[in-house]
């Protein structure tokens, strides 16, 4: 009776090594390939590559806005990559981890760069109804002599 109860509590040990070994290899194959985050993935296509420069006070306001949003995307690609640098210094669930929060804070900066895009666009569309109706009080009082 004895060997019949060790027999079954050694099966059952062996069970269960086997699935933690199991579940460390799955874990392993997973977590690198799958998890690390692509810049590709996270900048509007097209500024994949964007690079910086410094814009001129005597530049076209058209270009300097076109420069601005290349800086913009230039900066976010820096600090995606330092980012992404600390995260592959990590290991096992870590490193998984930190590339989850490095794609979230990514995503989170693109919403928000979308909602500040939108700020500006209704703000500009704002002032131009404004002034291209003739409401401002500069415009009333010569009409009003």
């Amino acid at each position: 009776m004895k060997l019949i109860k060790g027999f079954i509590l050694l099966i059952l040990l062996l069970s269960c090594q086997s699935i933690v070994i199991a579940d460390e290899i799955y874990s392993a194959s997973s977590l690198n390939i799958n998890s690390r985050p692509l810049w590709r993935d996270i900048c509007p296509d097209g500024l994949e590559d964007a690079s910086y420069k410094e814009i001129r006070w005597f530049w076209p306001e058209g270009t300097k806005s076109t420069q601005a949003i290349y800086n913009y995307w230039s900066d976010r690609r820096h600090e995606f990559y330092e980012s992404l640098k600390q995260c592959d210094t990590l290991h096992g669930g870590y490193q998984n981890t930190c590339y989850q929060n490095l794609r979230n804070r990514q995503m989170f900066y693109n919403d928000q760069y979308k909602r500040d895009i939108q700020k500006q666009q209704i703000s500009q569309q704002i002032w131009r109804d404004i002034h291209d109706k003739g409401s401002s009080p500069i415009m009333i009082n010569i009409f009003q002599h």
